[in-house]
């Protein structure tokens, strides 16, 4: 009886520890992952496959408080750029441009403000088809006063949104400022820019 007892404890301390056993995380192999792995990642730099890109956007142009209780004035114009940049990640590049923001005048004062600006972007993708961005950075300025040309920089930040038409081409539209442009008078302004354009990457 004894001896029935003690063969019914084994099977069960065998059993038990079969299961536990079954439980237990496998050996990882490595030898069968590396020989079956593929690399589905997008986020790392150097991996996107056309990383340059250029371009170039038509819109208006506006100064802010320009005309703040002037009735002999103007302070919108038509307004356009030409860009390029690289991209380090689908959601990180940088970006340059040159803008031209128009001529603004009031009481026989004209200002021809244009800049170069240096950004860096980061872009959220919403779909396959549509993406959204923000861009900060800094903007060497000029302008070409009645009474004198003026240049320096200043800080410029921008919002928009792209559409995917293919690989390689995206119609993008932007809100960009470049803060404190000096104009006529030696008075500041911010100068807005709404554009909507053409990106190309590179083949």
């Amino acid at each position: 009886m004894k001896s029935l007892k003690k063969s019914v404890i084994l099977l069960g301390l065998i059993s038990i520890v079969s299961v536990s056993y079954a439980d237990l995380p496998k050996p990882f192999d490595y030898k069968k992952a590396s020989t079956n792995y593929v690399d589905n990642t997008s986020g790392g730099f150097g991996s996107i496959a056309n990383p340059y890109f250029f371009g170039g956007s038509i819109g208006a142009s506006e100064a802010s408080s320009y005309c703040s209780g002037e009735s002999n004035c103007e302070d919108t114009d038509t307004a356009w750029k030409i860009f390029g940049g690289y991209k380090f990640t689908d959601k990180l590049s940088v970006e340059g441009a040159y803008m031209n923001l128009g001529d603004i005048y009031k009481n026989g004062q004209n200002s021809d403000v244009s800049a170069f600006s240096a950004y860096g972007v980061g872009t959220l993708p919403v779909t396959e088809q549509f993406d959204v961005f923000g861009k900060v950075g800094a903007t060497r300025w000029s302008s070409d006063n009645t009474d004198g040309s003026e240049s320096g920089f200043g800080a410029s930040f921008g919002v928009g949104a792209k559409m995917h038409i293919n690989e390689n081409t995206k119609l993008r539209a932007e809100w960009e400022k470049v803060l404190d442009v000096e104009t006529s008078d030696s008075e500041s302004s911010d100068i807005n820019m709404l554009s909507v354009g053409v990106e190309l990457s590179t083949f």
